[in-house]
């Protein structure tokens, strides 16, 4: 963090003379002390050309042009449109009781994809693609379970069978129908989120929360679970 330095410690930081005069100057004139006046008790030099010197005339220099203005745009989330489609705005999984509101949400302070404390809500990566895009992966991610709020719907989803049927909503009414293809269990610091994450590729939707073994010193699960599932047509 940059520090100011107060007057006081300016003037220390050079001959007390010199500092009273460039004091004075600027008190007595209203402006900064001119760059070419010498310190009291310093030699004068002469400045003035005799007659029979000539005068050196030294062109002006060219002005840089001016910048471009740069139209500004707002990052801020609520101002942003999807990267494609709808955003999601509800998931359900009837067969495992699941039924949650989805939030669209950025990263965190720690660069991570940030979500509701609530498990019983859902986050989409609204920075992503949405469910129903053309390509690539969709992500939708809820905490597993939490102290205040106890244990969440998508703790349900490690023990799901393949082909389990899975609705998202779209802000604009569309259901959409996805089947799990897959569930991996992958220890965190592992996961190739750069796949998780793509824009890329066939269109998959991407569910994400924490399992497997919780480490109790440092109470965080240590795996994540992430769920693969397709679009049913």
């Amino acid at each position: 963090m940059s520090q100011k330095r107060t007057a006081k410690a300016a003037i220390r930081g050079v001959h007390a003379p010199v500092a009273v005069f460039a004091l004075l100057a600027v008190l007595l004139t209203g402006c900064g002390a001119d760059s070419n006046a010498a310190a009291p008790g310093a030699p004068q030099a002469s400045v003035a050309p005799s007659a029979t010197e000539p005068r050196t005339v030294r062109p002006t220099p060219p002005q840089p042009a001016a910048a471009p203005a740069i139209p500004m745009v707002s990052a801020a989330l609520e101002d942003r449109p999807p990267l494609n489609g709808q955003p999601p705005v509800r998931l359900s999984v009837p067969d495992l009781g699941i039924d949650v509101p989805i939030e669209p949400v950025g990263l965190d302070d720690e660069g991570r994809m940030g979500l509701p404390a609530n498990p019983a809500t859902a986050a989409w990566y609204a920075y992503g693609v949405a469910p129903g895009d053309p390509s690539g992966s969709a992500v939708i991610a809820a905490h597993v379970d939490s102290i205040e709020y106890d244990i969440g719907p998508f703790s349900r989803l490690a023990g799901a069978p393949s082909g389990t049927l899975i609705d998202v909503t779209s802000a604009d009414g569309t259901v959409r129908r996805f089947a799990l293809d897959s569930i991996d269990t992958v220890l965190k610091g592992t996961v190739d989120w750069s796949s998780v994450f793509r824009r890329d590729g066939a269109p998959v939707l991407t569910l994400v929360t924490c399992g497997g073994e919780f480490d109790w010193s440092a109470r965080r699960y240590l795996s994540s679970v992430i769920v693969t599932a397709q679009a049913t047509g």
